[in-house]
């Protein structure tokens, strides 16, 4: 009898190769559409598990419900999680680790795909696309967005100097920029290579004409962007997230970005998700788009197809690599 797998990942639905990939191994993929669970949280997941009448061993599923403690200790069966993404702050690790949960990511996949989409968002930002666009096809022309701000040769500042990090510095030597990083871990061949200076965080926002987070959101950087050190950036700078929402105080940054003590945001990441009403709406200094930066055509086949290969390893009991415990 196959093994069966519940599919919670929307980006994973549309790649018909990564349902094949499984079911050559033996694993019968059982798909909870995105169609079906909008809105859903872990509660609406854990009502689904329990009306099943046959509990798959495994859920290979995305970053859009979490799941912890409620989920374990009001449901059964549940042995493996193949992540098709490579953030995990929506698992509750130590609450699965106790339930002898085992679960493993997909990372390094989709990092360039990211990267790009960080600098489309400062691009947008600061030169005013999205607004353009919006003129020209309401036949005002360039009104109110013939002058935007150059972006070749600025201090970029960019928070996290991990894989995504190191790709938006990478893609920054060719607009010949400064850039500065605020990161624990400094890189000595990163210095050497690319000339990039690290700081602490208050420097680089007060030294920045444009901010990029790309850490992971741990408890350390959990509002790391709160209303002090958005204070601490200057008027005139830029902000872009595209790594994690709860990194920024959203309510802070609405109220920041209210007074012009930064000239704008481009956020592709949010507290809460979807983001179906914000105050952030109204501001004419914001690019939203609905996290997408990893939704690249390449790196969604790669990302699904790994994510396969991990979720029918675990069910055949080998070792993954990218466990996470």
């Amino acid at each position: 009898m196959a093994k069966k797998a519940l599919i919670v990942s929307f980006s994973f639905e549309q790649e018909p190769e990564a349902f094949e990939a499984l079911r050559e191994r033996g694993v019968e993929p059982i798909l909870l559409a995105e169609s079906e669970r909008k809105g859903w949280g872990q509660q609406e997941l854990i009502d689904y598990w329990n009306a099943l009448p046959e509990k798959p061993e495994g859920i290979l599923m995305g970053a859009d419900i979490e799941i912890g403690a409620p989920f374990t200790e009001q449901c059964e069966g549940l042995r493996y999680i193949s992540l098709n993404c490579a953030g995990c702050d929506h698992l509750d690790l130590p609450a699965l680790e106790r339930a002898g949960i085992v679960a493993c990511n997909v990372p390094r996949q989709n990092f360039d795909a990211v990267a790009d989409f960080a600098w489309g968002q400062i691009l947008s930002l600061m030169r005013r696309i999205p607004q353009g666009d919006q003129n020209i096809r309401a036949g005002r022309w360039c009104e109110g967005v013939a002058r935007g701000c150059a972006v070749s040769r600025k201090t970029l500042g960019i928070l996290g100097l991990g894989a995504i990090g190191q790709g938006v510095m990478r893609r920054a030597q060719g607009f010949e920029m400064n850039v500065l990083a605020y990161d624990p871990y400094e890189n000595a061949e990163l210095v050497e290579k690319y000339g990039v200076r690290y700081l602490p965080l208050q420097e680089v926002l007060s030294q920045s004409d444009i901010v990029v987070i790309t850490c992971p959101l741990t408890d350390e950087t959990h509002h790391l962007m709160n209303e002090e050190s958005l204070r601490s950036m200057k008027p005139q700078a830029f902000l872009v997230n595209c790594s994690r929402g709860p990194i920024v105080d959203t309510k802070a940054l609405a109220k920041i970005l209210r007074e012009g003590k930064i000239a704008g945001a481009a956020l592709d990441v949010y507290e809460e998700e979807p983001l179906l009403e914000s105050e952030l709406f109204s501001l004419p200094n914001t690019v939203l788009t609905p996290h997408m930066a990893g939704l690249a055509d390449r790196e969604i086949h790669n990302v699904a197809m790994q994510s396969a290969y991990n979720m029918a390893d675990l069910l055949e009991g080998r070792e993954v690599k990218s466990r996470l415990i």
